[in-house]
């Protein structure tokens, strides 16, 4: 099981997983690791990783997330769909509307069961237990597991962040009429330039003192991270799609085209609790997503 979806997982995600170990071999021949060895250390802790939440998912979601089972009536309601999928269902008590699979767990927010009518719930049920999602969500670690410097360094970066936003305050305070005038502006761009000096000369220093993969990855985090996140998003936007098609191949594209289309008419409710966030992957714009959905419909 932990190869296969080590496989799906390149499959739905090979252009961050290509970039991760170009990555990775480069810090590793920077630090003067042999780029094999720190590309099977990248592979054998995801396979490790992989076990590990398999076999904690369900009492994680339940003790961290707050995720209870659910009772007769909703488990009636969500028999037709697992009967197939073999998930586990959880029932997400927070406010949100939210329907997210992991590796074993199905959690659906109970504002969704309450708003939802049983038509379009089992369209967005089916399109959300497509074995792809899963593999997105194994790409999607896969690819941050071999960026765990380049994360700590962004991290560190977002500190130095913080000490531009101080020398910006006792600036301002000097000055005073610049706390007084353009006050939020001017702690905003005086914390963005204190900081970019301080990454800069610490960056240097680092790379001067012969510490070239943390001077380097210090200076290019505030880059790599964003872009790396910006293509996994697009990566999940084509998962999203994948889905989207099976479940119209399934004959339940009728019933998400109306379930997402009540979402678009319907007021904004609050999003998915931090959890279940993790679980609930980037997708398309619900417009472009209806606007998708009923031109394939129209087609079959």
């Amino acid at each position: 099981m932990t190869l296969a979806l080590s496989l799906a997982a390149i499959r739905r995600h090979p252009c961050s997983v290509v970039l991760s170990a170009l990555l990775l071999a480069g810090f590793a021949s920077l630090l003067g690791v042999l780029v094999p060895l720190a590309l099977g250390v990248w592979a054998a802790a995801a396979l490790i990783v992989y076990e590990a939440w398999y076999a904690l998912e369900p009492s994680v979601l339940r003790r961290v997330g707050g995720y209870r089972d659910p009772t007769h009536d909703e488990s009636a309601l969500l028999e037709n769909v697992l009967a197939t999928s073999q998930l586990q269902p959880l029932i997400a008590v927070q406010p949100g509307l939210a329907i997210a699979r992991g590796l074993r767990c199905l959690v659906v927010s109970r504002d969704a069961l309450e708003l939802f009518e049983e038509r379009s719930l089992s369209g967005l049920l089916v399109q959300a237990v497509a074995p792809v999602h899963r593999a997105d969500l194994a790409g999607v670690l896969l690819t941050w597991l071999a960026n765990l410097p380049v994360v700590g360094a962004w991290y560190l970066s977002r500190g130095c962040g913080v000490l531009g936003r101080l020398l910006g305050v006792v600036v301002g305070e000097s000055l005073v009429l610049p706390l007084v005038v353009w006050r939020d502006a001017f702690l905003r761009w005086s914390s963005r330039v204190f900081g970019s000096i301080i990454v800069g000369l610490l960056g240097a220093m680092l790379l001067s003192d012969g510490f070239a993969a943390a001077g380097l990855g210090l200076l290019t985090a505030w880059l790599l991270v964003p872009g790396i996140h910006a293509l996994l998003a697009w990566e999940s936007r084509r998962v999203e799609r994948v889905a989207d098609q099976a479940t119209i191949a399934a004959g339940f594209g009728a019933p998400l085209l109306e379930a997402l289309e009540l979402l678009n008419v319907i007021e904004p409710r609050p999003g998915p609790s931090r959890v279940l966030g993790l679980l609930c992957r980037p997708g398309a714009a619900l417009t472009t997503r209806t606007d998708h959905i009923r031109t394939l419909l129209r087609r079959s």
